[in-house]
């Protein structure tokens, strides 16, 4: 059954109760056929209520508190009056039973008080009904800028770093390197895990080390000497798996900051453990005097801050520490 049929559902069964009740009370003191009659007048001054606030009053004025409650006070009142100037000139018309009639201070004030709590019942649920979709939009908003964002930071694959790649292979195949063809498939695997793999919302963490592992093989080939970059893989074997590209922005800003295509002493040291759905990243890189002040300082990393809170609420802790000559990430995830 569908949501909106199951609340046509519910809505119907409710006034059907709140009829019946309302004819056994006055069956209770008034013939048969008067208190149908009774009990379809009053429940119809109840729905009438309960709609008028959920469609009309609600949406047009609770934006403006104060005026909402004076203007539906206002209505509540009139409607008062009307609904006991029908009960008490139409429907006593009809009463064949001639008991006398209840003082008027009565039937008003059980009109008003029975519009006061329709009012504040249709209220209380439109609140929640508004709450709830603030809810699920917000929620679908959430859901659309973090797929958003993810987009823009496989869109930050620097370009430049892929044109570097090519120039390599390029060289590579001119000279007639032995390398070349292996680089070509390196250059192969990583564009299909950028354009198709992280499409997906979770990704095998052995696919993320495995573009990791290629990442750190092309960028040794931008430097005329051996660039020192570690790595130590420690993973259960099985089906962890992690948010595409979270360790991407640190291991480039490791990169770019250490200089270590220029800087034949710099480092970058990276360190990765899984173990019973927990997974730790660790990256220590050197950092020279001139680059020191920006580490750390760039959109991709703020990205990864944004991700890991929408991905992650409560399950990952990240510690960021930078000393005199390192910049050191610590990122724990619980998967």
């Amino acid at each position: 059954m569908s949501t909106s049929k199951r609340k046509l559902f519910i809505s119907l069964a409710f006034w059907l109760f709140l009829f019946f009740m309302f004819f056994n009370i006055s069956n209770y003191f008034q013939p048969v056929k008067f208190a149908l009659i009774r009990a379809l007048y009053n429940i119809s001054s109840i729905v009438f209520m309960y709609y008028l606030t959920i469609w009309f009053l609600f949406p047009k004025y609770y934006s403006k508190t104060r005026r909402y409650f004076i203007i539906s006070l206002f209505i509540i009142i009139i409607l008062g009056i009307l609904f006991y100037l029908g009960d008490a000139y139409l429907l006593s018309a009809l009463n064949e039973s001639h008991h006398e009639a209840p003082p008027i201070q009565f039937h008003l004030s059980r009109f008003i008080i029975n519009l006061t709590f329709t009012f504040f019942v249709a209220t209380s649920i439109s609140l929640i009904e508004q709450t709830t979709r603030l809810q699920e939009n917000e929620k679908v908003l959430t859901e659309e800028k973090l797929q958003t964002e993810l987009k823009l930071l496989k869109a930050q694959i620097n370009p430049h770093f892929i044109f570097n790649a090519l120039n390599n292979i390029y060289s590579l195949t001119y000279m007639k390197s032995e390398n070349a063809p292996d680089s070509v498939l390196k250059l192969s695997e990583m564009l299909r895990y950028v354009f198709y793999d992280c499409a997906k919302d979770r990704v095998p963490l052995s696919a993320e080390i495995k573009y990791i592992e290629n990442f750190n093989a092309f960028q040794n080939m931008k430097s005329g000497f051996s660039q020192n970059i570690s790595m130590k893989i420690n993973i259960n074997p099985g089906s962890t798996e992690i948010a595409p590209m979270l360790f991407i922005p640190f291991i480039e800003n490791a990169y770019k900051y250490s200089r270590i295509e220029e800087i034949e002493d710099a480092y970058v040291n990276i360190s990765i453990e899984a173990i019973n759905k927990r997974v730790h990243f660790v990256i220590e890189n050197s950092t020279p005097e001139k680059s020191k002040s920006n580490s750390g300082s760039g959109m991709g990393i703020e990205n990864v801050r944004h991700r890991l809170l929408i991905l992650y609420p409560e399950k990952h802790s990240l510690n960021i520490i930078e000393e005199k000559h390192k910049y050191i990430v610590d990122l724990k995830l619980e998967t």
